[in-house]
């Protein structure tokens, strides 16, 4: 048990440092949000998928996933749990938590991990709801696992609701579930360094740009995408936003997932195999191409790109919940 509770430790911290330096990182937190929620809507035993929780994020139907249901949202918790993530005051979801949820006087003596999951446990408890899973990155935090809230290590174990005293294996799923989590999304977050260097790479070879740099900056938060919803954000016809995600596909920057030609969805590579709807390639991993030469010209390009993307993260971060819609 010592083991794995020093090694998920050392995963979240890793986590937590590299999403505190990184460029992508408001991107990183918008997609971890639906991760977290995701898994917190599995362990309350709602049948749905992670690739679910993105479409509804980014206001889209997928064809053949299941219609969302118009007698129970789901999302009903969604938008505040996202506002307290983003709330500066460490003290407000603590605030909110039962009076029930204590530390016992013991609790000094267990590792900073245990008493974090242990407040979940307390938590799941009292509160039958969807809260207590939610509540996992807030307590990570409060125990100095982690210098801010990272969404997704929601989670938790159903054990811990179904259980007055969980046993060691219980514990133990515990720990390597979130300890997997922290994995995956310290991968995600390189995977989306990769996609920003190799967007970066396209608009300087591009003869002409156009729109294609506000297109990239819009995928770093809207990962999921249609034609109609990028000529909607972009301010483009349906007709143009349609060549200008076939040029993203030719430049390996995205992947179509429907074969439709009147409702097409597109999903950034990594996600494309994660979701399953692009086979992983196979063999030894191709080496990424060496860094652009520093030129003044390249800082402008990317300075510019960069500002699109932080355009676009205020944009969406402004715009209130997602509305579904076809492609």
């Amino acid at each position: 048990m010592a083991a794995a509770i020093a090694s998920c430790t050392a995963s979240i911290s890793r986590l937590d440092a590299r999403i505190s330096v990184s460029s992508a990182a408001s991107a990183w937190n918008r997609r971890a949000t639906w991760s977290g929620y995701a898994r917190a809507l599995q362990l309350q035993s709602a049948e749905v998928d992670e690739i679910d929780v993105f479409s509804w994020g980014c206001g889209l139907q997928i064809p053949g996933r299941p219609l969302r249901s118009t007698t129970l949202d789901l999302f009903d918790r969604f938008d505040a749990w996202a506002a307290a993530l983003a709330d500066p005051d460490p003290l407000a979801w603590r605030d909110t938590l039962p009076t029930a949820i204590s530390a016992p006087a013991v609790a000094t003596q267990h590792p900073a991990l245990v008493r974090a999951l242990d407040q979940v446990r307390q938590h799941a408890l009292a509160d039958g709801g969807i809260l207590p899973w939610l509540g996992l990155p807030f307590a990570l935090r409060d125990s100095g696992l982690s210098a801010s809230t990272l969404p997704c290590l929601a989670g938790g174990a159903k054990a811990f609701r179904l259980k007055r005293k969980p046993d060691a294996d219980d514990w133990l799923a515990v720990l390597r579930a979130l300890e997997r989590s922290a994995r995956e999304g310290l991968e995600r977050l390189h995977d989306l360094e990769k996609f920003h260097r190799n967007a970066q790479r396209a608009i300087v070879e591009a003869f002409r740009p156009g729109a294609l740099p506000r297109l990239l900056a819009l995928t770093h938060h809207r990962p999921l995408l249609s034609p109609q919803g990028v000529a909607d954000a972009l301010a483009l016809s349906v007709a143009g936003a349609s060549k200008l995600l076939e040029r993203a596909v030719a430049a390996d920057l995205l992947v179509e997932i429907t074969q439709r030609r009147s409702w097409r969805l597109f999903l950034p590579p990594d996600l494309a195999v994660e979701f399953g709807y692009a086979a992983p390639k196979r063999g030894r991993p191709a080496k990424e191409p060496p860094p652009l030469p520093a030129s003044r010209d390249l800082t402008v390009a990317f300075d510019a790109f960069d500002q699109e993307m932080a355009a676009i993260d205020k944009l969406l971060t402004s715009a209130r919940g997602p509305k579904l819609s076809s492609p």
